[in-house]
């Protein structure tokens, strides 16, 4: 997991790129996995999501349904065809 979530837009990638240049990739894998397991424990003990600080939720949201909204609105005639 911590070499796949290494990949994504995340805090995890800054974090295994400042590991890898002074351990190597092993280690920052492994380093990168305690910290995922520290962080799933502390969910799963305080019963609350993972929000991660890098990611603008309210954006994100906005993009994947923006399409859907603005269909809507040309469905029920509030928005022209123009845009």
């Amino acid at each position: 997991m911590a070499n796949a979530v290494r990949r994504t837009k995340s805090m995890f990638q800054s974090k295994y790129s400042g590991l890898v240049i002074r351990r190597g990739h092993k280690r920052a894998i492994i380093a990168l996995a305690h910290k995922i397991l520290k962080i799933v424990f502390i969910l799963l003990s305080r019963r609350v999501p993972y929000r991660d600080s890098q990611v603008d939720y309210k954006e994100l949201m906005v993009q994947r349904n923006a399409p859907r909204w603005i269909a809507a609105l040309r469905q029920y005639h509030m928005l022209p065809t123009a845009i």
